[in-house]
């Protein structure tokens, strides 16, 4: 399975509005390890604006993606899946893991060795919860965000300056490709005119632009 941990989806914000008038929605997937903690944490950086608010989703970000890591099938040598929202004055962080055979739950005694990761989400966390099973789950916490004039601005047009630079890499590397990023369905996408069978078109997409140029680079001739 892909990776995908390239440029974060735009949200769509009139260049006025202080506060996202439809859901704004990224995602992200990381391997499974200790050490995309860190990447994590700078992804989430680079998708909020600075504020109290965003070290409290970056806590608990870590804090779930930790757990998902030791507890599950994620930390042995599987994924998880970061998906972040953002709407009507809250930031939803949800982690999707691998499942365990064990339900994620908070214990009683505070200082107990695990457990106390949750306490600190349930503290943070306007709205906590979970859905799934062994197979997979999906662990979720709720932050409000207070809305700062001017921050929706400042960030969507971050957004736009990472995705104009990953296309004009995505054409730089597969001249003759039309490449773009749709702000509709979140998806990139590319055009190849001769990949099909008996050189029909062929549309593909891919959750972010380094995916789909491992597709692209896939598709290509050897040199």
């Amino acid at each position: 399975m892909p990776i995908a941990s390239g440029t974060p989806a735009p949200p769509t914000l009139p260049s006025s509005t202080p506060w996202p008038l439809a859901p704004a929605r990224w995602r992200a997937v990381f391997p499974g390890d200790q050490a995309q903690l860190r990447p994590l944490r700078r992804w989430l950086e680079s998708l909020l604006p600075a504020c109290p608010a965003r070290d409290e989703a970056q806590l608990i970000a870590v804090e779930l993606a930790a757990n998902a890591i030791a507890h599950t099938a994620s930390g042995d040598g599987g994924w998880f899946i970061v998906e972040v929202t953002w709407c009507s004055g809250v930031v939803r962080i949800a982690i999707a893991d691998g499942g365990s055979a064990d339900v994620p739950h908070l214990v009683s005694d505070a200082t107990a060795e695990h457990g106390r990761g949750l306490h600190l989400v349930r503290e943070l966390s306007e709205r906590t919860g979970m859905a799934g099973d062994a197979r997979g789950r999906l662990v979720w916490a709720e932050v409000r965000w207070p809305a700062m004039p001017g921050q929706a601005t400042a960030a969507c047009c971050a957004w736009e300056r990472a995705i104009v630079a990953d296309q004009h890499d995505l054409q730089r590397r597969f001249p003759g490709i039309r490449a773009w990023f749709g702000r509709t369905t979140l998806q990139w996408w590319a055009l190849l005119h001769n990949g099909g069978p008996g050189g029909q078109p062929v549309l593909m997409s891919a959750p972010s632009a380094q995916v789909l140029a491992d597709y692209l680079a896939g598709c290509q001739p050897p040199r």
